[in-house]
């Protein structure tokens, strides 16, 4: 009989704990400039714009990560004076969660 009262406290325990973990943890706009400071083709990238127009710079709109996702594609990275680059100027990244490190990396960039 005492058995039998344990399950629902045990049941209502369960139930009141602590939140999940997320699955991913966030990709912050500082840790995807660092992958994208870090990435040659990104570099490489970013010097051949710079000669163009000067005012360009990355600049990373990280999409809403509330669902955990594992890949984030950011379609226009590059902005000139505030404005979005033209399309010949323009890049876009997808970063990918490697769980097996437990980081972020740069999966594809394309300019």
């Amino acid at each position: 009989m005492t058995a039998l009262k344990l399950v629902p406290c045990a049941l209502l325990l369960t139930a009141c704990g602590a939140p999940p973990k997320p699955a991913t943890p966030a990709l912050t706009p500082e840790t995807a400039a660092q992958l994208l400071h870090y990435n040659a083709k990104a570099s490489v990238w970013l010097a051949h714009v710079k000669k163009q127009n000067p005012t360009c710079e990355y600049k990373l709109e990280i999409p809403n990560q509330m669902a955990s996702p594992v890949e984030i594609d950011v379609p226009r990275i590059v902005w000139c004076g505030g404005q979005p680059a033209p399309r010949e100027l323009n890049a876009s990244v997808s970063f990918e969660y490697d769980k097996s490190t437990g980081r972020w990396t740069v999966a594809r960039f394309a300019s």
